[in-house]
């Protein structure tokens, strides 16, 4: 399988001065990692936050007067208090795990066709510009395709376990 053809994500993220006046405080291509070894999709972590509301004044109270960037060395699927922004390049053919995240996912189809499978019900098919909510459901990503790559961006925000007849729907990621 050949690498994605697309550059790594370019992340700027902004701030402010002790005078309070705004800036940028990382201007970078994010490095991809894999979910586990032997995958081929590379995924990039772009921001992460611990708890919201989200505190944005680290590079003014930290002891180095330096941003902290939390969105580096997270194993979590979701940040359980607060919110994860993350692209994904998936390569043709492939697929993520079935996986179920206790969140609510905002989730934009950049470029390409990807595959949304559900327990129920047909595949829905989604084209470059297509958005979905995903809400705390049993699901995965597929690339239908042979030839062609797709990416999709997404934030991930944690919600109140779904509960069926008084049963909770747990978060699911099997291990790789």
């Amino acid at each position: 399988m050949s690498a994605s053809p697309y550059p790594p994500v370019r992340r700027v993220v902004t701030g402010h001065t002790p005078e309070g006046e705004s800036s940028v405080l990382k201007d970078m291509h994010q490095p991809p990692r894999f979910w586990y070894p032997g995958a081929t999709s590379p995924i990039y972590d772009l921001h992460w936050t611990s708890e919201a509301p989200a505190r944005l004044d680290t590079e003014l109270t930290s002891p180095n007067r330096e941003w902290v960037d939390e969105s580096l060395g997270h194993p979590e699927v979701v940040s359980p208090n607060g919110s994860v922004f993350r692209a994904l390049d998936m390569a043709p053919g492939d697929s993520s795990p079935w996986h179920r995240t206790e969140s609510c996912d905002y989730v934009i189809v950049m470029k390409g066709i990807i595959s949304l499978e559900l327990q129920h019900g047909e595949p829905t098919v989604l084209k470059t510009g297509d958005v979905i909510v995903q809400r705390a459901t049993m699901h995965r990503w597929v690339n239908k395709s042979a030839v062609e790559w797709a990416t999709i961006y997404y934030v991930a925000v944690p919600a109140i376990p779904v509960e069926v007849g008084g049963k909770k729907l747990e978060a699911y990621f099997p291990p790789q």
